[in-house]
């Protein structure tokens, strides 16, 4: 089986290549249908589920927009606060330090809402380490732009082992662009799980995984679709035997104003579940 970045396209793989749209063995589904999107909770229970979809065990939680491009303020503040509340719902120790990881090439638009995120960020650490004894409603968060390793000539896990190794941190979270074999997926669709992150996995460029077991700290993976192989869309268009576009890679054509989008909410999203301020109140300490 390809190796997807969704939990939900290797559930839907597994279920057309078999023809049994059912319950599968060790993999546990549920759906919630909120009023403008909707909210799909996949748990790899055992080896066996992993089997099947080709997924870690786990939780992924999948936030589907379909009309994302449509909405407006009220929406992304919505979705923001959703996102927090899923962050809080896996195992979170008290007042943690969280190393928050921008991966991906900032150079390159689909592949730069890692990097993007963490211009948005709260950071305070520093300001617990420089000044014992300080109080705020800020939380210990920190973050990084690990680059790729085209162009830092280091493997990313590298990177992200010495940084830990230094700051202890009790929580990582990795944020990076994905992959989708699903047009009706890219740039509307949020994932969030506790298996971490396994960089460049959707598009056939596997680098080492980013996760509890690699690190020893938990790991959050945050990512949004925003390509799809070509040969997937040419399939389905029925050209698939005339023309050859595997290993070729397409975004939407309004990619930038998209990302830009998803950076406001996934940032959004970390700041309200390890900073107690409001949403109206980012920016005041961002700017």
């Amino acid at each position: 089986m390809q190796n997807y970045d969704l939990a939900l396209d290797a559930k839907e793989m597994y279920e057309e290549s078999t023809g049994k749209i059912t319950e599968i063995e060790g993999v546990k589904a549920k759906t919630v249908d909120m009023d403008d999107y909707t909210i799909t909770y996949v748990d790899v229970l055992n080896e066996n589920g992993t089997k099947k979809i080709g997924k870690p065990l786990g939780r992924y939680v999948t936030v589907e927009m379909p009309k994302f491009k449509e909405y407006g303020f009220a929406f992304y503040k919505a979705v923001s606060e959703e996102l927090s509340e899923i962050i809080k719902s896996f195992k979170i120790p008290n007042n943690p330090t969280v190393l928050v990881l921008g991966l991906g090439n900032e150079k390159i638009t689909s592949d730069a809402l890692g990097p993007m995120c963490i211009d948005k960020l709260i950071v305070a650490r520093h300001l617990y380490t420089e000044f014992p004894g300080y109080n705020s409603e800020l939380g210990k968060v920190c973050a990084i732009r690990t680059g790729v390793l085209g162009t830092t000539g280091v493997e990313t896990l590298e990177i992200v082992k010495g940084v830990s190794q230094h700051i202890k941190p009790d929580l990582v979270i990795a944020i990076d662009s994905l992959a989708s074999r699903s047009v009706g997926r890219l740039a509307t669709t949020i994932q969030i799980t506790d298996t971490g992150i396994m960089p460049g996995s959707g598009i056939g460029n596997n680098r080492k995984e980013i996760s509890k077991n690699t690190l020893g700290t938990p790991v959050i993976g945050i990512g949004v679709p925003f390509v799809i192989d070509a040969s997937i869309m040419a399939e389905e268009q029925g050209i698939g035997s005339i023309i050859n576009l595997k290993g070729l890679f397409v975004t939407p054509k309004e990619i930038d104003v998209l990302v830009n989008q998803m950076t406001d909410i996934i940032s959004a999203g970390i700041n309200l579940s390890f900073h107690n301020i409001s949403l109206e109140d980012i920016d005041s300490y961002i700017n």
